[in-house]
């Protein structure tokens, strides 16, 4: 079932032939994260959850600015004390879990400075493009504390341990060939071909097994916290439950005509 997209002040959401498009639209500079924020995240992150008709979801940044993290400059307007720092990150964290369980896809596409907890939200995509006059950035050192948003889940996953480490206490510059060499990034385009990439990708996974996507992040995802045994039991229930869909029929029919298929999402 369709649902009307949320409404909201610091992201542009549009929906076209099965694709949500979310565009960060800070009312903050460099599309940094406000009180707001991590609320319309969250209600957006739901939302993905619940649609029945999204078949990809694609975020990227407004005026060549993915998202520069945290508003530091609110800071120190209230005082920037612990207990409101815990909700904004509790807030943010719940949104993180809710983009992760999400069964569409994620494309995100970096298309300007992510730093932060816009990195955390960059590294959220299943693919991520990247601009080649983008760049990540951990950036909390700088601020004198240790990380949000995810980071310290996805970079040891993504680079190994060794490499995190270095990221997240160097915390140099990482240039768009460094974060595709090093995982963090699936691909790196000029940034005059980013606009036609992103929407090929988004496309792309559009016109997939919706279904079938949704199961394969999650395998992936878990298999982290698994043993081969558990791991292959989820296996075995995913691929029965999918061979029950419309778009595995699909599949097969378009295999023995010789075609390409026309999967629904369902």
């Amino acid at each position: 079932m369709a649902r009307s997209l949320p409404e909201c002040e610091n992201f542009v959401l549009e929906r076209n032939d099965g694709i949500v498009s979310i565009t960060i639209d800070s009312t903050t500079k460099f599309n940094s994260l406000n009180d707001t924020m991590g609320d319309e995240l969250l209600e957006i992150a739901s939302f993905l959850n619940a649609d029945d008709s999204a078949r990809c979801a694609v975020m990227t940044g407004s005026d060549g600015v993915f998202c520069a993290g945290a508003d530091v400059e609110s800071f120190d307007e209230d005082g920037h004390r612990s207990d409101s720092v815990r909700v904004g990150a509790s807030i943010l964290h719940d949104a993180i879990v809710q983009f992760h369980q999400a069964e569409v896809p994620l494309v995100t596409g970096v298309n300007g400075v992510a730093t932060g907890a816009g990195l955390g939200i960059a590294l959220l995509g299943d693919l991520v493009l990247i601009s080649e006059d983008a760049r990540f950035e951990y950036g909390y050192p700088r601020l004198g504390l240790p990380g949000d948003g995810g980071a310290t889940f996805h970079l040891p996953r993504l680079v190994g341990l060794r490499k995190a480490k270095d990221i997240a206490l160097l915390d140099e510059p990482i240039s768009p060939e460094e974060a595709v060499e090093w995982g963090l990034a699936t691909e790196s385009v000029p940034d005059d071909e980013f606009d036609a990439r992103l929407d090929e990708l988004t496309r792309q996974l559009a016109d997939g097994p919706t279904q079938a996507y949704g199961a394969v992040k999650q395998l992936l995802t878990r298999s982290f916290d698994r043993s081969l045994e558990e791991q292959l039991a989820a296996e075995t229930d995913a691929i029965a439950t999918a061979a029950e869909t419309d778009d595995h029929a699909e599949g097969v029919s378009a295999f023995v005509a010789n075609r390409e298929p026309e999967f629904e999402g369902q």
